[in-house]
């Protein structure tokens, strides 16, 4: 696996959750891997310990870490209530603004190019696998809420990861 992470990718996956380090004492990691060969979504709980996220920095040894297979609609009610309540310690974006920015971060997440309409990124949402995960590293604060989110691409080769934590 290859890292193509961009600062725009960062930034797109990440702005669901952008107010727990924006207003907060929090931290968000936001990366993108790209792969030659297919993967399989069955190889992913194994792939993701391997990639050097900070966020799982220790974990496999003595720190168990655990990935599952998510619903997408899971995973849209993690990021909008992430982005419309915010994280411990500020208000979030509220409604409107918080369904955008929970939209923006699962097109991103999903690794949909610039320009396509909401019935095609929808379609790309739904053709990714979605995971939910979590590790007792000492990245994640466990105060409020912790976030850990991957998605494989619909062809297989791309993998983008949203992980985020807030504390005061």
């Amino acid at each position: 696996m290859t890292e193509t992470t961009t600062r725009a990718a960062a930034t797109a996956m990440g702005g669901a959750v952008a107010n727990c380090a924006e207003e907060s004492n929090g931290r968000v990691e936001a990366r993108v891997f790209t792969m030659a060969e297919p993967l399989e979504p069955a190889s992913v709980p194994t792939a993701l310990p391997t990639l050097g996220l900070e966020c799982l920095r220790g974990a496999g040894k003595k720190t168990a870490v655990s990935v599952t297979v998510r619903p997408v609609a899971e995973v849209w009610r993690v990021l909008f209530a992430a982005a419309s309540t915010g994280g411990a310690y500020n208000s979030g974006l509220y409604g409107a603004y918080g369904r955008l920015a929970a939209w923006q971060s699962l097109a991103a997440l999903a690794q949909s190019p610039e320009g396509l309409t909401a019935e095609e990124v929808e379609e790309r949402v739904r053709g990714c696998v979605w995971y939910g995960f979590d590790a007792g590293t000492s990245w994640f604060e466990r105060v409020a809420w912790d976030i850990g989110l991957a998605a494989l691409a619909p062809d297989r080769r791309g993998l983008a990861v949203l992980a985020a934590t807030d504390t005061d």
